[in-house]
């Protein structure tokens, strides 16, 4: 019982420690990818989120659907961590926000590749409305192995692109479109140099901000089982599932397999038990009442002598006899 007990307690605390990391994986974002909103390490945008929840008058929500369900209303929906070989897909939803009164900002950072010494990759520039995007490559050797950095310098070739540092602004219909290089919203760069006054040039007037995680490809998938996917905790909860079967199969299996004639004394009545055991092996059932009552005679001599006296009444058709055995053994003496 102690055993048991003991296992249960055991896999409780393993079962609370494997959610207690899966949250703590959770809280730091660590499974979610890069420049998420629900990151909250130094590659997360968690901390513009957050800060941007606790003014009072502001909106901030985060859409997990896809892009095509961006609702066209007049608010700042920011779509990070983007390439530009990749807005061309995007220019349907960017026409469709902006004619609906909505600021679409873009985040462009830069890229990074480790490769193999002596390797390098020429990016190529883009195009995308008028804006051209020219790679500025930069690298350094570490370990053997060469960082590339890739930077994008914004040329406008549109004169309707309003260019300053490091971003790029285009008024289109009711809404506008904003493109911003670099690394300035994510966490790491917020909690180095917060600038309020830049934030607010970014997001422009509306108080109603939009992440686009499906973007990112975080989709809306909650509940425990997906938590614990997200934090890499797989095989360890198949690992506690296999416990907690094995334990459920210990608790209602024995060990070794009972035996025929075993003798069950920790049973009521062990020892009849017992007795009805050894008469089931060795005397057939057609048998039984006539065994019962050729050995009632044999013990003539260990019955009482009241008993002994009735033992001639014994006659007839074995159940008639049993029936009388049974009534004579709850019979009292008579003085």
């Amino acid at each position: 019982m102690w055993a048991k007990l003991a296992f249960a307690t055991l896999l409780l605390v393993f079962g609370w420690s494997l959610l207690d990391l899966a949250d703590a994986a959770y809280e730091r974002g660590e499974a979610y990818p890069p420049w998420s909103s629900l990151r909250a390490d130094a590659e997360g945008s968690k901390l513009l989120h957050d800060s941007l929840q606790k003014l009072p008058t502001w909106t901030v929500r985060r859409h997990f659907t896809p892009e095509a369900k961006l609702p066209a209303e007049p608010a700042v929906i920011l779509f990070l961590n983007q390439r530009p070989e990749t807005l061309a897909k995007l220019t349907p939803t960017v026409d469709r926000l902006t004619a609906g009164g909505a600021r679409v900002l873009i985040g462009i950072p830069e890229q990074r590749k480790t490769l193999r010494k002596g390797n390098h990759t020429d990016a190529e520039a883009k195009d995308w409305l008028g804006l051209h995007f020219e790679p500025q490559a930069s690298g350094e050797l570490i370990a053997g192995r060469f960082e590339e950095r890739t930077a994008w310098k914004l040329l406008a070739q549109d004169p309707a692109w309003k260019r300053s540092d490091g971003l790029a602004e285009l008024p289109r219909g009711p809404g506008s479109i904003l493109v911003l290089t670099g690394l300035e919203l994510r966490n790491d760069k917020l909690r180095q140099a917060p600038s309020g006054d830049r934030l607010l040039r970014l997001l422009g007037p509306s108080h109603r901000v939009i992440f686009a995680e499906s973007t990112l490809g975080v989709a809306d998938q909650g509940g425990i089982v997906n938590l614990i996917r997200r934090a890499g905790w797989g095989p360890a909860a198949l690992l506690l599932l296999a416990a907690a079967a094995l334990y459920l199969w210990r608790a209602a299996t024995p060990l070794l397999p009972e035996r025929a004639d075993a003798i069950l004394r920790d049973e009521p009545g062990g020892g009849a038990t017992a007795l009805a055991q050894l008469l089931r092996k060795h005397v057939p059932p057609s048998d039984l009442l006539a065994t019962c009552l050729e050995e009632w005679k044999k013990a003539a001599g260990l019955v009482p002598r009241w008993q002994t006296r009735r033992t001639a009444e014994l006659s007839g058709p074995p159940v008639a006899a049993y029936r009388k055995m049974q009534q004579l053994l709850r019979q009292k003496p008579t003085l």
